[in-house]
């Protein structure tokens, strides 16, 4: 008999499929139809989503199995203006070793280790899916309005959510602070403890415990693990 992680598997392959499916059958430039470019490269993407988040009435259904850590924090406008709206839903991501900085920046998301599709509904009715690279290798998102996929988005969601803890009841989650936060966000940049030092208004000392609290949170014991663990919770491409 197949498990329930195999069964959400199947399923989750189900969804991307029809939605590549879809994504590909649309006419390039198109900006009418049920299916229509969003935004290429992750800067862009992170940047238009401040537009669906001004479109959201109710309620977010989001699947990352790879969140990714902004340095700019670009997501930060949209969530807090989520949150104090009151949407509901949560964002629900796999497993990662770098779940301390996404629980930071991402005080709502749940952890379910079924999570293989990354996608995003909003009010049931208008979906967000990722679509084949650019030539160059960027990253597409696009819209989708067929009913019947963001239906099956949907239920594929409510399901991953029943296997699903939010992320600070995560095995390993340690709580970080803003000022962590922006010591990574520099880290990401490749700044010395003494810069970071100063761009903050801290002793180096002060940036050298929040350099320790990394690693823990990360779960690495040198700096240059710390540095590869960076290395794949932000793209280059993030990075300033």
């Amino acid at each position: 008999m197949r498990s329930v992680e195999d069964d959400l598997a199947a399923r989750a392959w189900a969804v991307q499929a029809a939605a590549m499916a879809r994504i590909t059958a649309a006419a390039p430039g198109s900006t009418g139809g049920p299916v229509r470019l969003f935004a290429e490269g992750l800067p862009a993407i992170l940047e238009r989503l401040k537009v669906l988040e001004r479109a959201t009435s109710s309620v977010v259904y989001n699947l990352n199995p790879r969140s990714v850590f902004d340095p700019q924090r670009r997501e930060r406008e949209p969530n807090q203006r989520t949150r104090t709206r009151g949407i509901g839903g949560h964002m629900i991501t796999a497993p990662l070793q770098h779940l301390s900085l996404v629980a930071a920046a991402h005080p709502d998301t749940w952890v379910a280790p079924v999570v293989q599709i990354a996608g995003i509904v909003v009010d049931e009715r208008l979906g967000l899916f990722a679509g084949p690279p650019t030539p160059d290798g960027r990253p597409t998102a696009w819209l989708c309005r067929d009913p019947d996929l963001i239906m099956a988005f949907c239920e594929l969601w409510w399901v991953a959510k029943q296997h699903a803890v939010p992320i600070h009841e995560a095995p390993g989650v340690v709580p970080l602070t803003e000022r962590q936060l922006e010591v990574a966000a520099l880290l990401c940049r490749g700044a010395k403890d003494a810069a970071i030092a100063r761009r903050l208004g801290v002793s180096p000392r002060t940036v050298t415990s929040d350099v320790g609290r990394l690693l823990d949170a990360f779960g690495v014991a040198t700096r240059w693990e710390a540095g590869m663990v960076l290395g794949r919770a932000c793209p280059p491409t993030l990075v300033d």
